[in-house]
Order: structure tokens, then C-alpha cells, then sequence
């Protein structure tokens, strides 16, 4: 099939298009910035015009759209989200007016409802969705048109993210941020981490993805590795793992909006897909500890 997969400059999207490539389908790309190709178009998905001229001139039978707005610490409230609603409904209803078969999107734990202080509790995709935050109400938005458009007989597949951790991330975030400091013999400053999450590699988050465009499945899935860790111990294995620093736990305030526990249920991932991790908590943070080392991080 010819796919055309949006944020595969992104955190995960390299990694799609790797494992649709293997699989033999013809991928195409899209983005602000690269050079102009045969396999890439430059263009903003947020310009109509764009829009309509890579949906007319390529054709693909497939999408995968992994591309929104992302920046650290900004994306959670920001303005655009709406525009790229907007601009998401009007890419797949394109696509599937030029006969597209097959589309898998990105959505976001951030669509739950992080109020629930239910703690050892996985979150499953029937459970209530009430998004606190900009970014999530804009991602259900574009997930309730999923579904109306899966009422009407399309092949549409929504990948509830929740966290990733490897290479390329942003160095503020958690696991950056700490495994920097630690690197550097410094104390890494944290909250008292005793929040619970759920990491997943990038690789594996980008596998994924591929896996549920070649499956059947059609709905609402959580994209996520399904273990359960608290923040202190993903600090204390990455200090193990390095070697030499400390963790700072508590030198930091919890935020009082911070969900207790964020882990999910990933039964149809892996019962349904059939889909395996390449990686788990600790090759992970080994992958997170060697890009951070290289002299290209």
C-alpha cells in the first residue's frame, strides 16, 4: 500500500515508516522542513491548500497521522490545538473522498479523565473521558469524528499514547532531564516520584503503530507498554545504570494536578494486535543513557 504517514520527523514517526518499509509499503512523508521528494512533500498540514494537493496529486491508500502540535510544556493549552482538530478532520475526510482505505491517528491518555484518584487501577479504553487540558478535549474531539465516521463503515483505528521515553526527546522532560543530571554527577531534581506511570520506547510506540494499520482492528486502543513504575524508581534504575550522582527526591513540589496513577490497560494491544515490545524498562533507559551520551544528542 502507499501510506502517507504526518509527524515522521516526530518522536515515533521515524520508526513507522522503518517498520512499514519492512513490511513492503510504499511510504510517503510530509512536513515543514526537508527536501522536496518523490518519498517527502513540504508543506503545512495547518494550510488547506496543502492539504488538498498532497491528498489530490499523491493518492495514498493509507494514513497514519502522528502530527500535532507538541512543543514542551506549551502544547498542553495551546491556542492551535484547535487548528489541528480542524485541520486532522479535514485531512481524513479528504482521504477517505479520494478512496482511502485504511487510517490509524494518534490520540492521547490525555483524553481521560485524570481526576479519578483510583490508585492500581489500569486505565481501559471504555473508561470516562473528561480531558482537563486543551490538548486533550481537542485530540477527543478528533476521536469522536473517528467514530462517527467508523459508524458509517470506515476502517479507522485511534492510539490512546500515554508516556515515551528514548532517543530525541525534549530535554526537559522527565527522563532527559534526569539521566542529564545524573550524567553530569549532578543531583537530579525531581518531585517525590511517587507518582505511577507507564513508559513506552519510541521504537516500540512507533511499531506499534505500523502493527495496527496492518491489523483488522477498527476503534479505540491504548498504545502503551502496560508496566507500572513510579517516577522514584525510573530515577533510582537510571542512577543504578549510570553509575555515579544522586536523586534529589522531594526537592521539587508535586504538582497538585498530577494524576497519582497513569498506567494502562493494554489487553487489546497486545491480546488483539498481537503486538510484542521490543524493549522494557531497563533496555529503554539504556537506549535513553547511550543517545545522551553520544556527541550528536
Amino acid at each position: 500500500m502507499k501510506i502517507l504517514v504526518t509527524g515522521a520527523n516526530g518522536l515515533i514517526g521515524s520508526h513507522t515508516c522503518r517498520a512499514l518499509r519492512a513490511s513492503g509499503h510504499d511510504v510517503l512523508t510530509c512536513g515543514r522542513s526537508g527536501s522536496q521528494s518523490s518519498s517527502h512533500q513540504v508543506g503545512d498540514l495547518l494550510d488547506p491548500g496543502f492539504r488538498s494537493r498532497i491528498m489530490r496529486d499523491e493518492r495514498p491508500d493509507g494514513l497514519i497521522h502522528l502530527a500535532w502540535q507538541t512543543k514542551h510544556g506549551y502544547f498542553w493549552n495551546a491556542p492551535d490545538n484547535a487548528d489541528w482538530r480542524v485541520a486532522s478532520i479535514d485531512l481524513l475526510d479528504r482521504f477517505l473522498e479520494i478512496g482511502g482505505t485504511r487510517a490509524v491517528l494518534a490520540g492521547s491518555c490525555a483524553e481521560y479523565d485524570w481526576t479519578i484518584s483510583e490508585t492500581a487501577k489500569k486505565t481501559c479504553e471504555t473508561d470516562a473521558c473528561i480531558p482537563g487540558t486543551l490538548y486533550g478535549q481537542e485530540k477527543l474531539k478528533l476521536a469522536r469524528h473517528c467514530q462517527n465516521l467508523l459508524d458509517q463503515g470506515s476502517s479507522i483505528a485511534w492510539g490512546r499514547l500515554f508516556l515515551l521515553c528514548g532517543p530525541g526527546e525534549y530535554p526537559a522532560r522527565f527522563v532527559p532531564a534526569v539521566t542529564n543530571a545524573l550524567l553530569a554527577g549532578d543531583a537530579a531534581k525531581m518531585s517525590s516520584g511517587k507518582q505511577v506511570r507507564d513508559f513506552m520506547h519510541v521504537e516500540d510506540a512507533g511499531t506499534a503503530f505500523a502493527s495496527v494499520f496492518e491489523s483488522t482492528f477498527n476503534g479505540i486502543l491504548n498504545v502503551a507498554s502496560g508496566e507500572a513504575h513510579s517516577l522514584l524508581s525510573v530515577a533510582n534504575t537510571l542512577q543504578q545504570l549510570i553509575g555515579h550522582g544522586q536523586v534529589s527526591a522531594g526537592s521539587l513540589p508535586d504538582r497538585p494536578d498530577d494524576p497519582p496513577y497513569l498506567v494502562a490497560d493494554t489487553s487489546i494491544l497486545h491480546d488483539t494486535i498481537g503486538f510484542e515490545p521490543k524493549y522494557d524498562l531497563i533496555t529503554a533507559l539504556e537506549s535513553c543513557i547511550e543517545w545522551w551520551r553520544s556527541p550528536n544528542a
